[in-house]
């Protein structure tokens, strides 16, 4: 029979429990493959919680011996054993992972990390750090993949990141911007605008293009020559140029990929104002000798390209609507007659595409359609996140009500 032990205050001790000669209180267990680990606690009832959370742990199957890894460690595992993404989206989870997670924050044990504690670093990016809330959205995401391997390596009982996004828009919903189409008059005015000889006349090809296929930044500035089909006016969306970092995350590149889902690979129907665009764009070249340098991962014949013969990218396109939309802002300020408008909103490349889907719902367009030219697998991304309705829309389809209303009176 077991010799019975006891601490002092004759209370007998369980098997593995001991207590230490300063007071405090020790638990010893053998894990599932023999190896030996222990808590401590300053007192027996502390101990005994820990003991009952080590006890269910094993129950559960969760390896308690794996929960001293802390988060970086458990990244470099995740970053193995991660399939079917492409190595430029992988470099895109590294780069926000190894700025904002890696020197602080990921030195957290797994067994350390909770849901508030997960919350609190996210407020602290968000309020000392000046992180939007989609660039933590963003975060989030990466670290929800990692936590997701560590439960199914029964590492981790639950997933902390779960609904963590969702606590923090109620708190900094205000700093989220939605993303708004263009009015007509908005539309009307900016088409005008690039109209005009001038500086940003250069930019009006690749913004039209933009506005009347809804094809994404990328894709638009991977477009090739042999994409364009003008015999039977259809653009082929092929590849996408994509940004790319180094290991170092300190070094830019950019490279031709696949679209991003196998529907974005897609064939667009060209309307003759997209024809006439891409037709400007390429009389523009010739008659300033533009010519492609460098070519990309070697792809050439790009359709846009800069004044000194590179591709565009997103970041230099933003910047030329940033400067446009300040330029009509100020014409409007000057001139209120402009299309009825007071003011002109700051727009970038979503902008664009967002407008896209817009006029397409105002146009009555079959919304199966306009998701399959802007290369959406779903019906509802189209319709829940790239269509407003204007208010000229919405009065002519209440319209409709009133119409139908008169026509019941006999």
């Amino acid at each position: 029979m077991p010799k019975l032990r006891y601490a002092k205050g004759r209370i007998k001790l369980k098997k593995g429990e001991y207590q230490r000669p300063n007071g405090t209180f020790e638990y010893k267990w053998t894990d599932r493959i023999g190896t030996r680990h222990s808590v401590y606690a300053k007192t027996l009832l502390e101990l005994r919680i820990k003991e009952d959370a080590i006890l269910k742990d094993i129950l559960d199957g969760i390896k308690s011996f794996s929960q001293n890894m802390t988060i970086n460690s458990y990244y470099e595992i995740w970053k193995k054993v991660k399939s079917g993404i492409r190595d430029t989206t992988l470099m895109a989870y590294i780069r926000p992972y190894r700025l904002y997670v890696e020197p602080g924050f990921g030195n957290t044990k797994l067994k350390d990390v909770s849901y508030s504690r997960l919350v609190t670093f996210y407020k602290d990016l968000i309020e000392n750090r000046h992180l939007s809330i989609l660039s933590v959205k963003q975060l989030n995401s990466i670290l929800s993949m990692i936590f997701d391997l560590a439960v199914k390596d029964g590492v981790l009982r639950n997933n902390p990141c779960h609904g963590a996004v969702k606590e923090l828009k109620r708190k900094y919903a205000d700093q989220i911007k939605e993303v708004k189409a263009l009015t007509v008059a908005e539309q009307r005015l900016l088409e005008e605008y690039l109209s005009r000889p001038g500086p940003d006349h250069r930019f009006s090809p690749i913004i039209t293009a933009m506005l009347y296929t809804g094809m994404r930044i990328g894709e638009v500035c991977g477009l090739r020559w042999e994409d364009i089909d003008f015999d039977n006016g259809i653009i082929h969306v092929a590849h996408t140029l994509t940004k790319c970092y180094s290991v170092s995350c300190d070094q830019i590149s950019f490279a031709m990929n696949p679209p991003k889902t196998k529907k974005s690979n897609r064939f667009i129907p060209m309307t003759p104002i997209v024809k006439d665009a891409i037709l400007l764009e390429k009389a523009y070249q010739d008659h300033s000798g533009i010519k492609l340098t460098p070519s990309v991962n070697g792809f050439s014949d790009f359709v846009f390209l800069d004044d000194k013969g590179k591709v565009f990218r997103s970041t230099k396109l933003n910047d030329v609507l940033r400067r446009i939309s300040k330029k009509i802002d100020e014409e409007i300020k000057m001139n209120k007659s402009l299309y009825g408008l007071t003011s002109f909103p700051h727009i970038h490349t979503h902008t664009l595409r967002h407008t896209f889907a817009t006029r397409m719902r105002e146009a009555g367009a079959d919304i199966k359609a306009t998701a399959d030219i802007m290369g959406h697998t779903e019906v509802s991304l189209t319709l829940n996140t790239y269509t407003d309705a204007s208010q000229e829309f919405k009065r002519r389809e209440i319209s409709l009500l009133d119409r139908h209303d008169k026509s019941r009176v006999v």
